[in-house]
């Protein structure tokens, strides 16, 4: 038996309230846009028209379909609730703003949503939510969402966000980064279908193996954590939480309606949930990187930095004890074997420096010796301007043979990058995110 979110993230047939016969500039036209592109049985629900965009419309859904998006004002919004649902919808998406966020009326509306769909079986998503973006195999997506274009690569990562645009953020950043995603829901201010009840869907999806949360608020903070601590036990889930502080509290009330409650709680929370809880907007999508790439250390925080550029090796040195990793010296057999190769000035304790000055020859040797050392559980590969593409095949084949855990910093040099990010391995914006990266990737 499928589960009530089925129709949410693989819908077949699908209903659209608010595109115009008239004004295809409207929010509800670009919904409608994006769902024909990619879905087979689509009907838009119009009080007139009988095509809108060349999609067949009826005034009343008339037939049973598993999604419907609803981008109508907020005054219209019950009405069409209730049509979408008492017609067969199995899920309605509302994705129009003016409920909760808005005050006590706008809240007596979004208690009447919720009370008039659940009254005909179908689950409410939303509302003041972007809506759902989801894979749905080989080249085949669904866009339920209000965004135009999105990433189209598919990968394990899932994302859970209660705001809209950090949902663009993350679509942006999937794409900027080149990171494949499977699932993405914006779920607004969240009376019905909230954070834990996705979680919980997202932790039986096979497509899924990582998973990503932004909230600003839970409904019931314990069975946030009694459901991932479960779901954690074999994906790691990283959440950002917004409303941390008195202003940002303060914002998320009125942003999507959600009480912040104590930032020590949340901790705390999650803490027991055994959820990676970061602070920031750029941690968080370098924390999602480095797990989405998929090899991780289980044997320990004991790193190599390897390097042909002194002061960022030192900054991602420093950035390794910060982030309780260690750097142990090499083995004096490695050592060994790795001064024969380099320059007789090349500081190679750990970090491993092999400086600029390193022949093309040297890399595949050093390299191969610096991830054959017993006592390093994963490196991290620093490298600002020298573009040698005998140092990036050295760090692919080294990380290929030895599957052990790597990330990089690499600054202008295309040739390298092109074969380390090939090879699987996430490359980070500064030798620190690269550190914080590996971090995320050891299993404590």
């Amino acid at each position: 038996m499928g589960h009530e979110l089925d129709p949410l993230f693989s819908p077949r047939s699908v209903a659209v309230y608010g595109a115009s016969a008239t004004d295809p500039g409207r929010l509800g036209n670009t919904l409608l846009a994006n769902v024909t592109t990619d879905v087979d049985s689509v009907v838009c629900v119009h009080p007139s028209a009988a095509t809108v965009d060349g999609t067949p419309a009826v005034p009343s859904l008339d037939r049973t379909v598993d999604l419907a998006l609803v981008s109508v004002p907020a005054r219209a919004a019950e009405r069409a609730v209730r049509d979408a649902a008492a017609g067969g919808a199995k899920v309605v998406i509302v994705l129009s703003s003016g409920f909760g966020e808005a005050g006590p009326g706008g809240q007596a509306l979004q208690d009447r949503l919720v009370t008039v769909a659940r009254a005909h079986g179908a689950r409410l998503v939303g509302p003041n939510c972007m809506g759902v973006v989801s894979h749905l195999g080989e080249d085949r997506w669904f866009n339920g969402s209000y965004f135009w274009s999105v990433p189209r690569h598919p990968g394990p990562l899932s994302f859970i966000s209660q705001s809209g645009a950090f949902g663009g953020m993350f679509l942006s950043e999937v794409r900027r980064r080149g990171i494949g995603f499977a699932r993405f829901v914006s779920l607004g201010n969240s009376p019905d279908v909230d954070v834990t009840e996705a979680l919980g869907w997202l932790a039986a999806d096979p497509r899924t193996t990582v998973i990503g949360v932004f909230t600003e608020g839970l409904r019931d903070g314990r069975a946030f954590v009694e459901a991932a601590r479960e779901i954690t036990a074999v994906k790691p889930v990283v959440v950002l939480k917004g409303g941390r502080g008195t202003a940002g509290a303060r914002a998320a009330a009125g942003h999507t309606g959600s009480l912040a409650g104590s930032a020590r709680a949340y901790r705390a929370g999650f803490d027991r949930a055994g959820v990676t809880a970061v602070e920031e907007s750029a941690e968080f999508f370098d924390t999602l990187t480095a797990l989405a790439s998929g090899t991780s250390t289980r044997r320990g925080g004991r790193i190599a930095v390897l390097t042909v550029s002194g002061g960022p090796g030192v900054l991602a040195a420093d950035a390794a004890e910060r982030c309780g990793l260690s750097l142990p010296p090499l083995s004096a057999d490695r050592l060994a074997a790795i001064r024969k190769v380099a320059p007789a000035f090349a500081a190679v304790a750990n970090p491993v420096d092999l400086t600029p000055q390193c022949p093309p020859s040297g890399f595949a040797p050093a390299v191969a010796e610096v991830y054959a050392d017993d006592g390093v559980d994963g490196v991290v590969v620093v490298n600002c301007g020298l573009d040698v593409p005998e140092f990036g095949a050295a760090v692919a084949e080294a990380y290929a043979a030895t599957g052990k855990a790597t990330t990089a910093f690499l600054l202008d040099v295309p040739r390298m990058r092109e074969s380390v990010e090939r090879a699987g391995i996430p490359c980070f914006d500064s030798p620190e995110a690269a550190v914080r990266g590996f971090a995320a990737k050891v299993v404590r």
